[in-house]
């Protein structure tokens, strides 16, 4: 590794393993879901890729861990194992997921024909998230 490699700051996001909610399509924020069985495995396979001396997450180069309070969240940073490191981790609501307001729970096609059926999409265009938002979050 290069000296200059070396002090090059990295952003590493590391998204959640499964859970019911996403397994079956459903828009998941604020509600406290856990990990599926599953979802704690796809964690234990990373981690055993990614995670440890000499691999991409080196506990010994991490500097700050910040996480979502979401059980979700937290279970994977324990599955990762690198918050037992020695690690500075800090659990903030900064780090929380997309506020699906009153879509939370629901279904691309039922928050479509919701829309529809609510005169939002009159262009006849539909919803997407990112350019459209969510009634109630953001």
């Amino acid at each position: 590794m290069a000296d200059n490699e070396a002090l090059t700051p990295r952003v590493f996001i590391i998204r959640h393993g499964e859970t019911e909610w996403a397994k079956h399509g459903r828009q998941t924020g604020k509600t406290d879901i856990p990990l599926t069985p599953f979802g704690l495995k796809q964690v234990q396979t990373t981690a055993s890729l990614l995670v440890g001396l000499g691999k991409l997450l080196d506990p010994t180069k991490l500097a700050h861990i910040f996480v979502s309070p979401r059980k979700r969240a937290l279970q994977t940073l324990e599955g990762l194992g690198l918050g037992e490191k020695g690690v500075q981790v800090t659990t903030t609501e900064d780090m929380a997921e997309w506020d699906y307001g009153d879509y939370e729970g629901m279904l691309v096609m039922e928050i479509r024909k919701r829309r529809r059926e609510s005169g939002l999409d009159k262009e006849g265009r539909v919803w997407n998230v990112w350019r459209d938002g969510c009634e109630g979050g953001e």
